[in-house]
């Protein structure tokens, strides 16, 4: 392993830029805690409408590029800031990301749901090839993200850039899968042979979560209850065939509550991104 290890932090939000729940405030202090341990930390997330964001002295990256969401091509753009010593990525497109919320009101998710993150995963590794940003591990946190390992291990399979990229995936609340109609499959470009329930289908929907802990190279729950609550929530069906089958590849590492505290999780974390490279070789 390198000295110095290159991490990019993937989430659909992160204090101070963009705030629904918890997810933002361990995106902040976890991101912080690794770099104050020497790793090359970097973010990346939606660039949402908000105002702490659009106060941000922004560099343009990418001015567009393309991201292939089915069968059309969708432009985007990529946007950084830097603050604390972390550079922050903002992936801009205004129709999925230009909204009051996040995920959609307090009565309803956003319809498009499926759409909007299906797009944001695939973005993420579009710039990340383009600009030929380096990273050792992708850290992928909760269903928006879910999709990121699916993607690496089947249309980025054969792209040298990620020959040695591995991903880990954080569950939050695995109360929030991310299920969609079967016909949200359409949006990834793979084909009907991925929905099956040895893969992408759970209950009859297309599982988001299910994607990333089937494809990221590990993954971790909070908590230990996490396991418990992935194998019977969403009344008793859940993962326990996938959990059972990658116990492995299964850690739990919980959050911090101050600095000593979260640097002790990045710690842990750095021990769990060493683990998810030598699962990615086969070691």
């Amino acid at each position: 392993m390198k000295s110095k290890m290159r991490v990019l932090y993937v989430s659909s939000e992160a204090s101070p830029f963009a705030r629904f729940g918890d997810l933002a405030e361990s995106a902040r202090a976890l991101s912080g805690s690794l770099a104050s341990l020497g790793v090359e930390v970097s973010l990346v997330l939606p660039k949402h409408r908000r105002p702490e964001i659009e106060a941000l002295p922004l560099e343009v990256v990418l001015p567009e590029f393309v991201v292939p969401l089915g069968d059309d091509k969708v432009k985007a753009s990529v946007s950084k800031a830097e603050t604390g010593g972390i550079p922050a990525y903002f992936i801009e497109n205004h129709k999925y990301f230009y909204r009051d919320e996040i995920y959609g009101s307090s009565k309803e998710d956003y319809l498009d749901n499926d759409e909007r993150f299906t797009f944001f995963c695939r973005a993420v590794l579009e710039f990340v090839l383009k600009a030929k940003i380096p990273a050792d591990i992708i850290h992928c946190n909760n269903w928006p993200t879910a999709l990121i390992p699916l993607f690496l291990k089947t249309h980025y399979a054969q792209k040298a850039h990620f020959r040695d990229t591995a991903t880990v995936l954080t569950v939050h609340n695995p109360a929030h899968q991310g299920q969609f109609p079967p016909e949200s499959l359409v949006l990834t470009g793979l084909t009907w042979d991925y929905f099956t329930p040895d893969q992408l289908a759970l209950n009859g929907k297309f599982n988001f979560l299910k994607a990333g802990l089937i494809f990221a190279d590990a993954f971790n729950g909070l908590s230990p209850d996490c396991r418990a609550a992935l194998q019977f929530g969403n009344g008793g069906a859940g993962f326990e065939s996938i959990l059972s089958r990658r116990r492995d590849s299964f850690f739990v590492i919980p959050n911090g509550t101050d600095d000593s505290t979260w640097k002790r999780a990045a710690g842990e974390y750095l021990d769990l991104y060493t683990k998810a490279v030598g699962i990615k070789r086969g070691g």
